[in-house]
């Protein structure tokens, strides 16, 4: 079985499979995307900005001196120290934590999250949270400690400033889970993984497969129906023309026979004859 009977006869006649893979996978996600909570999303953009001693410096060294600063900003936010002045600053901020060290990290990186645009010292800031208000709060709380209290964390002192250039902006809507492309992301993994499933498994849970058997039954009972009727015909075929040879056959031996009857029956005249004849002469 080669790989276009696979993917053309295969995948074509096993269309069914697909489809309730979608289906069933697009269903899937849709319900794990309804049940999970909703969450919002508060954005802030924060830019690092360091003042040069010296004039000569270039525009390119100084790049990378806020770019460094901004990678460790990118470090320090999911730190302990950054973790307890958002709580005490003055926002109302998400405080129902976990006790344990590690619980209170993992949901603290899944609460906030920090990218930074290479080359030019800017940091994007998300925070996400069931409510609207305390995402939007939190962001605030922690564009407030970047800038307030910044050089606790670069050791710049009044040479690098931390500002706030974007945010925070916060959807009137939940930003997670997002329904339609999950649902939409779902349908298509279940057509890939049946496809993959029908490659490599084509004979696998068909569900065309006991209507193609019975199909090729009654293919092959018909077939045999076919064969055995032409038999039959051409053995009747076959026993009419040996019936009309016989026939023909009979036909002729009566006739030859009728031939001989007479040639006989003339030389017996003139056998007759030929006695009357002498008697008639003595």
């Amino acid at each position: 079985m080669n790989e276009q009977e696979i993917t053309i006869k295969y995948i074509a006649h096993r269309w069914r499979l697909v489809i309730v893979s979608i289906i069933v996978f697009a269903l899937i996600a849709f319900i794990i995307s309804v049940i999970m909570p909703a969450k919002y999303q508060s954005d802030i953009s924060m830019i690092v900005v360091q003042e040069q001693e010296s004039e000569k410096v270039d525009a390119f060294s100084a790049t990378k001196s806020a770019e460094f600063l901004s990678n460790i900003f990118t470090r320090v936010i999911h730190t302990t120290s950054f973790f307890n002045d958002v709580q005490d600053a003055p926002f109302d901020v998400r405080r129902d934590f976990s006790h344990d060290p590690e619980e209170w990290e993992k949901e603290w990186k899944k609460v906030i999250s920090v990218k930074k645009v290479n080359n030019t010292g800017i940091m994007h800031i998300s925070v996400l949270d069931e409510s609207r208000k305390t995402a939007e709060e939190t962001a605030k709380a922690a564009a407030y400690i970047l800038t307030t209290k910044g050089d606790k964390y670069h050791g710049g002192g009044d040479r690098v400033t931390v500002r706030l250039i974007d945010g925070p902006n916060t959807p009137l809507r939940p930003t997670v889970p997002r329904i339609l492309p999950n649902t939409i992301i779902g349908g298509l993994f279940g057509g890939v993984l049946a496809v993959v499933f029908i490659y490599f498994f084509p004979n696998k849970f068909c569900l065309s497969q006991k209507k193609e058997k019975k199909q090729d039954e009654i293919e092959e009972i018909n077939t045999h129906n076919d064969n055995a009727v032409e038999d039959h015909f051409n053995n009747q075929l076959n026993n009419s023309v040996d019936d009309y040879v016989a026939e023909d056959e009979l036909v002729d031996e009566q006739d030859d026979f009728d031939e001989n009857a007479e040639y006989l029956n003339q030389n017996v005249n003139e056998l007759h004859d030929r006695i009357s004849n002498f008697n008639k002469n003595e």
